[in-house]
C-alpha cells in the first residue's frame, strides 16, 4: 500500500464498542505500520485497569493521563491510534496530533455498541449503570459533535471489521492533509 505523502498518523473516534481497536489493528497490519490502543497504553504506562484508575482518579484524572499519552504518540510516525471514546472530549488531543493525521469517526449506533461490548457495557466505568444502552446514548449525544469534526466518517453497524479496515486504508491512500 503506498500512503498519501505527509500521512504520519491514523486516529480513529468514536463511541466504545464502535470497533476502533479491532479495525485499527487491521489497518496498521495492512499499511505495515504501528498500532496504538491508547488505553491498554495507559494501562502499560500506569500499570492499573483504566477501571482501577477511573476509581483512584476519577474520570479528570483519567483524561489527564489520556493527554499524556496522547502527546507522546504525537511525536510518532506510521502509527494508527485507536482512541479511547471520551478522548475527543479535551480538544487537546486532537490538536497535540492534528500535524500529519487523518481523523476518522467510526460512527456506530448505541444498539450495535450494546451487541459487541455485551449487557454490563464491557466493563467500562462509564457505562456501569443499571441501563448502560441509556448512558451509551447519552454519551453519543454529548460527543457526536465532537466526532464528527474527524477528517471521515465511516458508518459501521452493518459493515465488517474488515470492510472497515479496507475503507481506511483506501481514504490514506488518498488523503491529501483535508
Amino acid at each position: 500500500m503506498v500512503v498519501a505523502d505527509g500521512l504520519a498518523r491514523i486516529v480513529l473516534v468514536g463511541l466504545p464498542g464502535a470497533g476502533k481497536s479491532t479495525v485499527g489493528r487491521l489497518v496498521a497490519e495492512r499499511l505495515g505500520w504501528d498500532f496504538v490502543d491508547l488505553d491498554a497504553e495507559i494501562e502499560r504506562r500506569i500499570g492499573r485497569a483504566i477501571a482501577a484508575l477511573f476509581a483512584e482518579v476519577g474520570e479528570s484524572g483519567f483524561r489527564d493521563l489520556e493527554s499524556a499519552a496522547t502527546t507522546a504518540m504525537a511525536a510518532r510516525q506510521r502509527v494508527v491510534i485507536a482512541t479511547g471514546g471520551g478522548w475527543v472530549e479535551r480538544r487537546s488531543n486532537s490538536d497535540a496530533v492534528r500535524a500529519g493525521a487523518m481523523t476518522v469517526f467510526l460512527r456506530v449506533s448505541p444498539a450495535v455498541a450494546m451487541a459487541r461490548l455485551g449487557a454490563d457495557g464491557g466493563g467500562r466505568p462509564l457505562l456501569a449503570t443499571p441501563k448502560p444502552e441509556k448512558a451509551l446514548g447519552e454519551l453519543l449525544a454529548r460527543r457526536e459533535p465532537m466526532y464528527l469534526q474527524a477528517q471521515h466518517t465511516v458508518s459501521v453497524d452493518s459493515l465488517s471489521p474488515a470492510e472497515l479496515a479496507s475503507s481506511i486504508v483506501a481514504l490514506a491512500c488518498d488523503w491529501n492533509g483535508d
